[in-house]
């Protein structure tokens, strides 16, 4: 299938989501226009979810463009994985697994800034370059790096690298994937902001009581696959953490309409010495 071909069936597929979207968002609209009597506020519902033991640092009212994106999934990292020095790799579905013949050391506080200087080299991973730092998904033995696109990064396991570190705080392994040819398939569009995601994710039910909202990211998630080449949607991704718990639940909203995206999310430790990552 040429990518001619594919372009037409995303504008085809487009259409009709946007068209589900647009029934979703005026549905949301009018569901909070019910909800909220015509005094309440953001900051009255933020107030709420305080009285509901739920912890809420500052949120930004600030609302940011983003784009529909397209990626190539490949095998560009087969095909030049030979071009890796010290490490043995191997390439299974579209991930290159690679262990390092001799551990790499990184500073033991802050090893991402180390990776950072190293990303640059080809010999030490392929298109380095074009990942940064995901501190909210990293641990102190896990750190994780997100494809770049469009000024902000993809959360998927389809495009991130992860390192993992030894007891000595050295890397000996890592594995990667990566998306070719990341493009927008649209003109930017205006997101929802910061504070109407996180109410809507409260009004929806989807916070409990006594917990702490760790941090909040804006990023591309996955909205379709065809053949090799996906799709991605701005969301918003929120950590959750609850009370007396070690990990990290994420829920996520659809940036442009404020429908949750219902998947399985995953589950971060964040109790070994998560908070030595900084950036």
């Amino acid at each position: 299938m040429n990518f001619r071909r594919i372009e037409l069936i995303f504008l085809v597929t487009f259409i009709a989501i946007d068209i589900f979207l647009f029934g979703m968002f005026e549905q949301n609209t009018n569901q909070q226009a019910d909800n909220m009597s015509d005094g309440d506020s953001d900051s009255q519902v933020v107030k709420e979810m305080r009285d509901d033991q739920i912890e809420v640092s500052h949120l930004s009212e600030k609302k940011n463009f983003a784009y529909y994106l397209s990626g190539t999934q490949n095998d560009i990292l087969r095909q030049q994985m030979g071009q890796l020095a010290n490490q043995t790799p191997h390439y299974v579905s579209h991930e290159l697994e690679s262990e390092f013949k001799e551990p790499v050391t990184v500073n033991k506080t802050t090893p991402q800034k180390s990776i950072n200087q190293m990303l640059d080299d080809p010999t030490f991973v392929v298109n380095g370059g074009q990942y940064s730092y995901s501190k909210n998904l990293s641990t102190s033995r896990n750190l994780v790096y997100s494809q770049k696109a469009m000024g902000s990064s993809i959360y998927s396991s389809e495009a991130q690298i992860s390192f993992t570190l030894n007891a000595n705080h050295q890397i000996v392994s890592y594995t990667q994937s990566y998306l070719q040819d990341v493009k927008s398939l649209r003109e930017k569009s205006e997101t929802i902001s910061e504070t109407r995601a996180l109410i809507w994710l409260y009004q929806y039910n989807e916070i409990p009581n006594n917990t702490k909202i760790a941090w909040t990211k804006l990023g591309y998630t996955k909205l379709l696959s065809i053949d090799n080449d996906r799709v991605f949607i701005p969301t918003w991704i929120i950590g959750i953490k609850p009370q007396n718990s070690p990990e990290i639940q994420l829920k996520k909203i659809n940036a442009f309409t404020g429908g949750i995206i219902k998947e399985t999310t995953g589950n971060l430790k964040d109790s070994q010495d998560l908070s030595d990552l900084t950036n």
